[in-house]
């Protein structure tokens, strides 16, 4: 399904007019924003005042501005959780005793994980709604645990281990895969090398193929929504979930959001949704089970904001339609495609 999106003379004369936008639009570090991107952030913007969530245009680009740093500093942070013992904030360089000896991590995976990741945040703050997480790649929890810590969304016990700035995010890169032990034998940090009780807003560890595709379905009560991000490592083993659109029901379910993070990578193997022909199979394959794909620039924030909400409003739309009778079950289910690299940001 095609959107109508202004072309690049109206977003020139919208960056004249709106100077945040002008601001925004032009990237910040690693992150660029491609001219679809701006078209959809545009639309967003427009329908996010229209619906009363922001006070006007320049709020929502203001915000987008700010999610590109924070991820900016997640992809940061998320390296030195597998590489250092220490970060310097001054902007000093390391020397050879601040990094480990033996580093661990999914750092690639985790590293496609924080535009996902911060996207949902924002798209979170911009409507002053949260929507429940879930994670397949569970693995990647560093992308999670390095924004929680930089917006401050952290249970009790992370908060009390891990705040203070510099010294803060110290003890939680020693943390990280420490293997720690307390007196009982219980884990001695607050932090996983998956999503663990500790992870703010965590329901699910992750890590195992197939499971979160086949679960996400059914976990949103009605009322609620669910983003589920996906791993293309799973797509191409567990294939259960491929028919969820013959299983959902609006009677019975709350919304559910599958964003598939299209790395072309599982662990170190090769898959094929790393290819241009594997992903327009992986879209056909999707459409032919129901799904309405939905591609994606997945190295972007704002994109993840965007197709989010535009998810949203297309299964909204199709269940006032069902209610109407205009459609009938099985709907057409909105199935974001985030097309990235592995370890997008530092590879």
């Amino acid at each position: 399904m095609s959107q109508l999106l202004p072309s690049l003379v109206e977003l020139d004369q919208h960056a004249q007019a709106e100077p945040e936008f002008a601001t925004w639009r032009v990237g910040f570090g690693p992150f660029e924003h491609a001219l679809e991107t701006q078209a959809a952030v545009f639309r967003l913007a427009h329908q996010l005042v229209q619906a009363g969530h922001q006070p006007d245009l320049a709020s929502v680009y203001r915000l987008l501005q700010a999610v590109d740093r924070v991820a900016s500093a997640g992809l940061w942070l998320v390296v030195h959780m597998t590489y250092a013992r220490q970060v310097r904030l001054d902007g000093s360089p390391l020397t050879a005793e601040d990094f480990k000896q033996n580093p661990e991590g999914h750092t690639g995976g985790a590293l496609n994980m924080v535009p996902a990741y911060a996207g949902y945040l924002a798209l979170n703050a911009l409507t002053g709604r949260t929507r429940a997480w879930l994670m397949g790649q569970g693995h990647c929890v560093a992308a999670v645990d390095a924004l929680n810590l930089l917006t401050g969304n952290l249970h009790p016990e992370q908060a009390q281990t891990y705040v203070g700035g510099e010294a803060g995010m110290n003890r939680l890169l020693q943390d990280f895969y420490g293997y720690g032990q307390a007196a009982d034998g219980s884990p001695l940090a607050p932090l996983g090398s998956h999503v663990n009780p500790h992870t703010a807003g965590g329901i699910a560890e992750g890590g195992y193929l197939g499971f979160a595709e086949l679960q996400y379905a059914h976990m949103p009560l009605p009322g609620e929504t669910l983003v589920a991000f996906l791993s293309d490592g799973a797509a191409e083993e567990q294939r259960g979930s491929d028919w969820i659109p013959r299983w959902w029901r609006a009677e019975d379910c709350g919304v559910a959001l599958p964003v598939m993070i299209a790395n072309g990578r599982r662990i170190e193997q090769r898959t094929a949704l790393g290819t241009e022909q594997g992903l327009e199979d992986f879209r056909q394959h999707l459409s032919q089970c129901g799904f309405d794909p939905m591609p994606f620039d997945g190295r972007d924030p704002a994109a993840f904001v965007t197709t989010l909400w535009e998810m949203e409003l297309r299964l909204e739309r199709r269940v006032e339609e069902k209610a109407r009778g205009i459609l009938n079950y099985p709907l057409p289910m909105p199935y974001g495609i985030a097309e990235t690299v592995k370890g997008f940001g530092f590879y």
